[in-house]
């Protein structure tokens, strides 16, 4: 199937360093043009599309020529919130908390942004502020009594006034409060009726698909007015009077909401915002709106993986740990195809920010290692993301990345469920066909279950368990009539909506792994930067060596893709490559048995070949792929501990280096603790050691990853 990406007009796709906008888009592809060279045009089919998203040096910045995103631009120097300082983090992720509080309130009709009406509307705005703010501060704490939880001051009326406007002309984006723009004072006059006929010329560009904040219309106001009084003047007339900020705010506030909307992103914006809505709120394309939640399982299963099990009756697996996992679902609202699913033990926010990756992959891989017949191809990027209030979308790390991503995140009050009905169903269509299907169940109350033997009967593990869901979803539920897409099944209503109006864009490869690889900290060297024993390079770390600066950087690491990982360089992440070929492609726990399988093989081996790599490559790729595929939604997450105690164990003293002469016939000197390197030479032959003297000048082994 054809995989088609809907670009916006204000998107902005660099190639080679040059900035490009969209210029037309069809079923068939997408035409781009320069921004610095209007004459140049470049083409590419959909599927070429997703390929250039997925290099390296390619950067594709959603909205960047948007009034909001240049705007916010003006005001700081920042695109990830995840570079900044984790207390500044939390700090404007609070002041957006109450923004989006202020406005979900302005939205029912229960505050204006008058003063008083934003005094009288502080108490309940401050108490859900500091009720979600504790949900996450206490994340993953069992025992509450006595744990310290820090509540902060309520700003003034004026200030959240203030900052609900910086806020939504910066596109709601978090960013905004990094840096404060005093406002210019501005006083009322009265004005001639001639002068009244300019101003209302003047304010209606604020009605323009260019979305110009106030702000602006008051400056093109006053310079049209300046430019009138001189020509006045020229002829022997009275100039105008120049209308005040407050003037001109006073009556863009007239306009009709509706027709304000309509013309700033649309009559079906218009019609979406201002309509009643009960079956959720609509969504016109793909990935244009998802829900996501969290749900525990109706089935009792045992805590654990298959394999050792397998084998025993199932009296005798009932004997270990049972409980009832937990799952994370994202649904897509316009095709309500499933686009993220995940096993969790618990929920929490490392398992909100897993669940929220793979909306942006493509499953299939994973779908084919279940068995399943069908594509798992529902992927790409996020308009907007709705959850509940729920502690683990509530925390910093989650709300990081969903901003991070460039996708709107909304947070409805509870008790409206009509607000997420999409997501609310498909729990209980889990409930009531997939659940009867499986033994252990525990139904949803206790008199459904009666004298049922849930815990008793438990046999599935957590890769069962997960299989069948994956069946279920992708097999079962993509190709079964929906009531409510009109009896049409969600994999058809994505193809059609796909082929018809594309789908939003995924994140670049660079900004995937800033978003949601593992953060870890490494001293920059001559070779670069050392990861797992892999040496990884570029123009910027080069350029940071040669003046000195960036010793100590942060970094990203994808554990499914070694190819590449990202630096931090001066709050800005850039790709770097490894040096050597031979780990391209490979996930991490790939290259983990690739070391310990050569590392057994070859113990008495000095230099090992890229060719004996990429021969156990081969051998650990063809094992499990399957299995490996699965563990993507499987609880177990590889963290920064997992990764530096690997190291510890496993990847201390080892390097790639690049490829020497085969007819050298001495082998290269290598650092590091066990000496190896792998190198383009052939291995050295067996010898006796009790027979090869020892240096006197032998240095003790060294912890080291440089």
């Amino acid at each position: 199937m054809t995989s088609r990406f809907r670009l916006s007009e204000t998107d902005c796709i660099t190639i080679n360093g040059a900035d490009h906008l969209l210029q037309s888009q069809d079923d068939k592809g997408v035409v781009l043009w320069r921004i610095d060279d209007s004459a140049v045009r470049l083409s590419f089919t959909h599927e070429q599309l997703v390929g250039l998203l997925a290099s390296p040096d390619i950067r594709f910045k959603r909205d960047h020529f948007s009034c909001g995103r240049a705007a916010l631009r003006l005001r700081c120097d920042h695109q990830y919130l995840n570079t900044l300082p984790a207390d500044t983090r939390e700090d404007l992720l609070w002041k957006a908390a109450y923004c989006n509080a202020f406005l979900d309130a302005e939205t029912r009709g229960t505050v204006c942004r008058t003063i008083d009406s934003i005094r009288s509307a502080m108490p309940r705005l401050s108490a859900l502020v500091d009720s979600r703010e504790t949900e996450w501060q206490v994340l993953d704490r069992k025992n509450l009594a006595g744990v310290t939880v820090r509540r902060r001051l309520p700003p003034s009326a004026w200030t959240l006034r203030n900052w609900t406007r910086r806020f939504e002309a910066c596109g709601l984006s978090p960013l905004a409060f990094l840096r404060k723009r005093r406002s210019v004072l501005t006083y009322t006059r009265k004005f001639a009726a001639e002068a009244d006929a300019l101003l209302a010329e003047c304010i209606a560009g604020y009605l323009s698909r260019n979305k110009p904040t106030v702000q602006e219309i008051v400056r093109d106001t006053h310079s049209r007015f300046k430019e009138e009084n001189r020509r006045r003047i020229g002829v022997g007339l009275p100039s105008f009077q120049i209308p005040s900020g407050r003037t001109i705010h006073r009556r863009i506030r007239k306009f009709d909401p509706f027709h304000v909307v309509a013309h700033r992103e649309g009559i079906d914006a218009a019609k979406r915002k201002f309509s009643f809505y009960e079956n959720g709120i609509p969504a016109s394309y793909p990935l244009e709106r998802i829900e996501m939640d969290e749900w525990q399982v109706d089935v009792a299963s045992l805590f654990g993986n298959s394999g050792a099990l397998d084998a025993l009756e199932s009296s005798d697996r009932a004997r270990f740990e049972i409980g009832r996992r937990w799952i994370y679902v994202a649904i897509d609202c316009a095709t309500r195809c499933i686009v993220a699913f995940r096993l969790v033990a618990n929920p929490s926010a490392e398992g909100a920010v897993r669940a929220l990756e793979l909306i942006a992959l493509d499953k299939t891989a994973i779908a084919q290692a279940a068995g399943c017949e069908s594509p798992w191809d529902f992927w790409g990027g996020i308009g907007s993301l709705v959850t509940d209030q729920g502690s683990a979308f509530a925390s910093v790390e989650f709300r990081t990345a969903v901003t991070d991503l460039g996708a709107t995140y909304e947070a409805p009050p509870a008790g409206v469920p009509k607000l997420r009905s999409t997501i609310e169903r498909i729990f209980g269509t889990f409930g009531q066909q997939l659940a009867p299907m499986l033994t252990g169940r525990t139904f949803s109350n206790p008199s459904e279950r009666g004298d049922y033997p849930s815990e008793q009967w438990a046999a599935l593990t957590d890769d069962e368990l997960a299989e069948i869901f994956i069946n279920f979803i992708v097999d079962i539920y993509h190709n079964s009539p929906h009531a409510g897409l009109k009896g049409e099944t969600p994999a058809n209503a994505w193809k059609r909506l796909k082929a018809e109006q594309g789908a939003t864009p995924p994140p670049d490869s660079n900004t995937r792994r800033v978003v949601f690889g593992i953060p870890l900290t490494r001293k920059l060297g001559r070779h670069g930067v050392l990861v797992h024993g892999i040496s990884y390079n570029s123009p910027e770390l080069q350029r940071a060596l040669l003046t000195g600066q960036a010793r100590e950087i942060q970094i990203r690491v994808d554990p499914h893709d070694l190819t590449h990982i990202s630096v931090c360089l001066h709050a800005h992440w850039h790709p770097a490559e490894a040096v050597s070929k031979a780990v391209w492609g490979l996930s991490l726990s790939e290259w983990r048995e690739t070391v310990r399988d050569l590392r057994t093989k070859h113990r008495d081996d000095a230099v090992l070949t890229e060719d004996m790599v990429q021969r156990a490559r081969n051998r650990i790729r063809a094992i499990d792929q399957g299995a490996r595929e699965l563990r993507r939604v499987q609880p177990p997450t590889l963290t920064a501990a997992d990764l530096e105690r690997c190291e510890r164990e496993l990847f201390l003293g080892l390097r790639i280096k690049p490829g020497a002469d085969p007819s050298d016939e001495e082998l290269p000197q290598v650092d590091g603790l066990l000496g190896d390197a792998i190198g383009d030479q052939p291995a050295s032959p067996p010898h006796d050691e009790s027979q090869t003297p020892k240096p006197r000048d032998a240095k003790p082994w060294k912890l080291s990853d440089d």
